[in-house]
């Protein structure tokens, strides 16, 4: 096997070079991955486009991708539980395991934590990518490569729902048509709600989920009133549990309105702005409760079962494939939300 590989290199906002670099070595737990697909996400798109996501700023030449699957290629010394040629998921975030956040089960919070394609760590639009043989789970016959690249942000759908503590027959308010928000519709399904409304501004998007999908309601923001609307559906009550996936100021405004009272709402969009402009009044009258997401915790074995039993549709959230070398297509498309993309996926 040769010591190179090819790899998409972000080098500052809005360059991407496909260049020829060292292949990543493998430690006594790691394995090398021949990288089958990865899903282009929204925070690539904020690193392509602006060259930071955030706090974290590209300062060096940076692999972006964290989204991936693909087939196992080598195996460190102390590693027993793959071999050459096993099909696996890729878990990005590998945390210390020592300090309290990872010894009370919260490793999403962990200090320390080496996440693929954030400004230090290199992720996932290469060849090859390497992982502690711990954060990587077998991917199964019956889900495609595809479809488990996808497991990373069904990962963040699952945290969500299992943060919003959602229960059978409760009424779900998804705020936020793209692939999370998507994501969020067929976990909070398979958790047991049972009316489940989503909206967005983009009216392609809201024919795609409705089509493929079938919520409750789809409601396009900037043709109706979302709270009227929510209000009306719900004889003024208001829902179990809102989601906002969309990460704007307006969504984030609508959420207690359309609020029940002691209701729930869980923010999960990650907004390019550092503070979030509210009415304390509204939250405190409705006496809502408020959570945030930070990726997962241990919802990849979940992930995959729920896709492996057919609870889950990926392969529909799937709109375009690009080769490597046309990754700075696909990043360009995921920001400027064209042809009607969901989800555009790398195949190197």
């Amino acid at each position: 096997m040769k010591k190179s590989m090819q790899a998409a290199i972000l080098k500052k906002a809005k360059q991407i070079e496909v260049q020829e670099v060292a292949r990543p070595q493998v430690e006594n737990e790691e394995v090398l991955i021949r990288v089958k697909a990865v899903g282009v996400c929204g925070s690539d798109a904020h690193f392509y486009r602006d060259g930071r996501l955030a706090g974290w700023i590209v300062k060096e030449p940076l692999i972006l991708g964290h989204e991936c699957a693909g087939e196992i290629a080598e195996v460190g010394r102390s590693v027993e539980e793959f071999q050459v040629g096993d099909r696996v998921i890729i878990e990005p975030g590998v945390p210390c395991r020592r300090c309290e956040w990872c010894k009370r089960g919260e490793y999403n919070l962990c200090p320390d934590i080496r996440f693929m394609a954030v400004p230090g760590v290199d992720g996932a639009f290469a060849e090859y990518v390497s992982s502690e043989a711990d954060f990587v789970y077998p991917l199964p016959d019956s889900v495609s490569y595809e479809e488990g690249a996808l497991m990373e942000p069904l990962s963040v759908a699952i945290e969500t729902i299992k943060s919003a503590k959602i229960e059978l027959g409760d009424s779900v308010a998804i705020l936020g048509a793209g692939p999370i928000g998507i994501l969020c519709l067929q976990a909070a399904r398979a958790a047991g709600a049972t009316d489940i409304y989503i909206t967005d501004v983009d009216e392609n998007r809201l024919s795609y989920v409705t089509t493929k999908f079938n919520p409750t309601l789809a409601i396009n923001a900037q043709k109706k009133d979302v709270v009227g609307e929510i209000k009306k559906i719900t004889s003024g009550r208001g829902v179990d549990v809102i989601l906002e996936a969309a990460g704007t100021i307006e969504t984030f405004k609508v959420t207690p309105k359309i609020a029940k009272k002691g209701g729930m709402i869980v923010l999960v969009g990650i907004p390019p702005f550092r503070e979030f402009p509210f009415q304390a009044s509204q939250l405190f009258d409705q006496a809502v409760q408020l959570r945030t997401i930070f990726r997962y915790t241990n919802t990849f074995p979940t992930a995959i079962r729920l896709v492996d039993k057919g609870m889950v549709d990926l392969k529909s959230l799937i709109t375009h494939r690009f080769s490597l070398d046309k990754t700075k297509e696909a990043l360009e498309l995921t920001m400027n939300r064209e042809d009607g993309v969901i989800k555009a996926v790398v195949i190197p």
